[in-house]
């Protein structure tokens, strides 16, 4: 069995943000996973902007998270976000760094997530968004239980063109029947996310 990489996976801070403004400097990774980003922007925007979205609140509104390679590169942000605690609902967005993509760090991160959601705090459905051309997007939420719920036709615009918007959704009953087979999947990937505590030791 291949030795998996192991990758620390931790709540996202604003120490952090400085770190991260190269991902929203690259007009591909904007357009692909942001649709609310016409255009790359500048760091200042970046740290300012994400700020309040770090800052706490009671309840929670949302939990952001870092991936990060042992020497403290990160390589991976997602996050449970527009929590409604009265309706046990949320949304998943999730960024994978170019050189990751494709070798299963997002399917990693997307079952913290869905664990953190539906196990931890006992929402009742997850949906995101994704560009309807993104295949990569559309082969993990699909391959992990979520059913398409609507499409708002050229609602996204990337690459000189508009793009349907795909909606999906995963309800917390649903995760129940599907849960030990993403787990089987999960064993399969290359990644190990732990805590920092298990990686220093």
């Amino acid at each position: 069995m291949t030795k998996k990489a192991k990758l620390l996976f931790r709540p996202l801070n604003e120490e952090d943000l400085n770190s991260l403004v190269h991902w929203f400097s690259s007009f591909e990774d904007v357009a692909l996973f942001d649709r609310g980003l016409p255009v790359p922007v500048s760091r200042e925007y970046v740290v300012e902007s994400w700020k309040p979205a770090l800052q706490y609140n009671e309840p929670p509104k949302a939990f952001w998270f870092l991936a990060e390679e042992p020497d403290g590169k990160p390589i991976g942000l997602c996050g449970i976000q527009s929590i409604n605690y009265i309706h046990g609902d949320a949304v998943i967005p999730l960024f994978v760094a170019k050189d990751y993509r494709r070798k299963g760090l997002a399917l990693t991160m997307l079952l913290e997530l869905m664990e953190l959601a539906f196990d931890q705090l006992r929402l009742h459905r997850l949906s995101t968004i994704y560009r309807a051309n993104n295949q990569a997007t559309e082969k993990l939420v699909t391959s992990v239980g979520f059913a398409k719920e609507g499409r708002i036709r050229e609602g996204w615009y990337a690459d000189g063109q508009h793009h349907d918007i795909i909606q999906v959704g995963l309800l917390n009953s649903e995760w129940l029947e599907t849960k030990q087979i993403v787990k089987k999947r999960l064993a399969e990937t290359s990644f190990e996310l732990v805590k920092r505590s298990k990686l220093q030791n």
